[in-house]
């Protein structure tokens, strides 16, 4: 849920909660995705998972992934669109295949990129997405089973803000 609330991915909860309920409705648009998506339910979630569509469609290398990754969480433009044509074409060294040339029809491996583009802008990885579920959970037990000394706490910190001192005091 922590990773699915953001900007980008937000607009798949509906699709993730679904699948979840219907997983024999899942549809792949390259069955290559079914082993990156299948535990998300067809849905990009981690940043990870993008590297790996990257890695397995393009055949691009691990270090080349995380570059595109960090270009897309930057909204790099500039960057973005020359990776369109690498995703796509390959680079002309033949290092990188691209995704045509591995089986992928354009349309598709443009609804892809696309795809992953759009995700990719406001996405966590899995490790920060975990961190912030267990802290997310750890500061709940807090709030519910100790909720005076938790409010106090808030309150110390903030002390230099009389807006949250309200805020916490009406709470």
């Amino acid at each position: 849920a922590i990773a699915l609330y953001r900007p980008g991915p937000m607009d798949s909860i509906p699709k993730y909660i679904e699948n979840s309920r219907n997983r024999e409705k899942i549809e792949y648009p390259d069955e290559r995705l079914r082993d990156i998506l299948g535990v998300t339910y067809g849905c990009i979630v981690y940043q990870e998972q993008v590297m790996q569509i990257f890695r397995e469609l393009a055949g691009y290398t691990y270090g080349r992934a995380d570059i595109v990754r960090r270009a897309m969480s930057k909204k790099k433009q500039d960057v973005m669109e020359n990776e369109r044509q690498v995703f796509l074409y390959g680079t002309p060294d033949g290092n990188i295949e691209g995704a045509i040339k591995r089986g992928v029809d354009k349309k598709t491996a443009l609804q892809i990129f696309d795809d992953m583009a759009d995700f990719a802008k406001y996405a966590f990885n899995k490790s920060h997405a975990s961190a912030y579920s267990y802290l997310t959970y750890q500061t709940a037990y807090l709030k519910c089973y100790y909720p005076a000394e938790y409010m106090a706490s808030l309150i110390s910190l903030s002390l230099d803000d009389e807006d949250k001192i309200n805020s916490y005091v009406a709470e």
